[in-house]
């Protein structure tokens, strides 16, 4: 569920709101990325903040997320249009549950000298929520899929954007709950939404 999500997601929504990337520096960066990441594994296994029963926040404490290294190759400026001009639809998830999403507009970009374009989609249900209604969403997929990573896609979260130019960072890529257990209902990615280039950045396949 997409709300559930976003709790999921806290801290990465707290770095990216609370960072100036152009200022940090790399050190900087890398330390606040595995800091973030350290946090998150914390607030699942812990049964006061955990959304996820006994045993399996004990899978999660014996396991423990697995990250890719952060790579700043994976943090990319890319082109914004917004573009708000389709209707709301209905996004298949993991279950029957359809909440609504409207296109918010679309990222292009380059990585790994390969011409990419992102979907970029609004939680319409959620829009006037007074937390999750400044943010946008970006499920995608990529050729690491079954190899490395999640095989359904993973997610990025982004404040919605002010300019004609965003920063976007793979880094900050995170699985969905269905990553983990088939009992959430999650978003499925999108076809349009699919990369032909391999993000080796963010987070890995659970296992």
């Amino acid at each position: 569920m997409m709300l559930t999500k976003f709790l999921m997601a806290f801290f990465v929504i707290y770095f990216l709101t609370a960072c100036n990337y152009n200022s940090i520096s790399e050190e900087d960066y890398f330390d606040q990325i595995n800091h973030d990441r350290m946090l998150k594994n914390e607030e699942i296994t812990d049964s006061a903040t955990s959304r996820f029963n006994e045993e399996e926040r004990k899978a999660f404490s014996q396991r423990g997320l697995q990250y890719f290294p952060p790579d700043l190759s994976y943090r990319v400026i890319a082109d914004f249009t917004l573009d708000t001009s389709n209707p709301v639809f209905q996004m298949p998830t993991t279950t029957d549950r359809k909440p609504n999403y409207r296109i918010y507009g679309y990222l292009d970009f380059e990585i790994k000298d390969t011409a990419c374009r992102l979907v970029v989609f609004q939680n319409y249900d959620a829009r006037n929520h007074p937390e999750h209604g400044n943010y946008v969403f970006i499920p995608f997929k990529d050729n690491t899929n079954e190899f490395g990573t999640y095989g359904g896609g993973r997610y990025i979260d982004l404040e919605m954007p002010q300019s004609e130019t965003v920063l976007l960072d793979f880094n900050l890529a995170y699985n969905p709950y269905c990553a983990y257990s088939s009992r959430w209902s999650c978003p499925l990615v999108p076809a349009v939404n699919t990369l032909e280039v391999a993000i080796f950045a963010g987070e890995k396949e659970y296992k």
